[in-house]
């Protein structure tokens, strides 16, 4: 089997848990919160906390083992002249930013993940050849964020989060931020005619894929303002935000 799949069909790691939170998926319907609580007596992240090799399962399935090296072609209006120092928020084991810095070597980076997530990716940075570029903080993206960075990643965070928690994280980015520098989402956010439910994002965590439209708003209220949205050379859909 591809390595992908065979995470995913894992039953002991977190291929399991997908596969038995998916029988929660009629009460996430009717109440709109998820059982994932009533399952393995542990919300999701909490779990995950409290289950370390739970944690890997999951790393790894996100990661490039289960999605493949990521793009590092990230903005949609180009424009890399302008960027010296970029911040990747939530940004797990680090690989689109190493990629990214692997690309660009004038480029300077920040990883920003929970302390023993960020404990754990040194070998895997120096592996790439990026670590003397790269300074890791082990912290809550819902805390202040490291400031005045040119580019500030979010990469499959917003469609983890209901819209109360996406606002303030969007916040954050948003007051570390220098004024012209730029938020860019990955994941989360669809063209208004390409709505997504993400079904599973529901079951797991009471979160959703955003519209544009609806994104618009959410992005406004935490003081930013979308300046391009569209697809990158990956396929993937990107919006770039600037502070108001």
């Amino acid at each position: 089997l591809d390595p992908s799949m065979q995470l995913g069909l894992d039953l002991t790691g977190f291929g399991g848990r997908m596969a038995y939170a998916w029988g929660s998926l009629l009460t996430a319907v009717r109440t709109g919160t998820p059982a994932y609580h009533e399952l393995f007596g542990l919300p999701f992240w909490e779990d995950l906390e409290a289950h370390p090799d739970i944690t890997a399962s999951f790393d790894a399935l996100i990661g490039p083992p289960g999605h493949g090296t990521p793009d590092p072609e990230v903005l949609v209006t180009g424009g890399w002249e302008e960027v010296r120092t970029v911040v990747d928020v939530g940004g797990g084991t680090g690989a689109l930013l190493a990629e990214i810095l692997r690309a660009r070597p004038e480029i300077y980076g920040t990883l920003v993940d929970l302390p023993r997530t960020v404990a754990s990716v040194g070998s895997l940075l120096q592996a790439a050849g990026v670590g003397e570029r790269v300074s890791m903080v082990g912290q809550s993206f819902f805390d202040p964020l490291p400031a005045g960075a040119d580019l500030y990643l979010l990469k499959s965070i917003l469609n983890d989060w209901p819209d109360r928690e996406a606002k303030l994280i969007l916040g954050r980015c948003a007051q570390a931020a220098h004024p012209g520098g730029r938020v860019v989402i990955l994941g989360g956010v669809s063209p208004d005619d390409r709505a997504n439910p993400e079904l599973l994002m529901m079951v797991l965590l009471r979160s959703k894929d955003r519209t544009l439209t609806e994104f618009r708003e959410l992005a406004r209220e935490a003081a930013l303002e979308i300046q391009a949205a569209g697809r990158l050379p990956s396929g993937r859909f990107a919006v770039e935000c600037r502070p108001m």
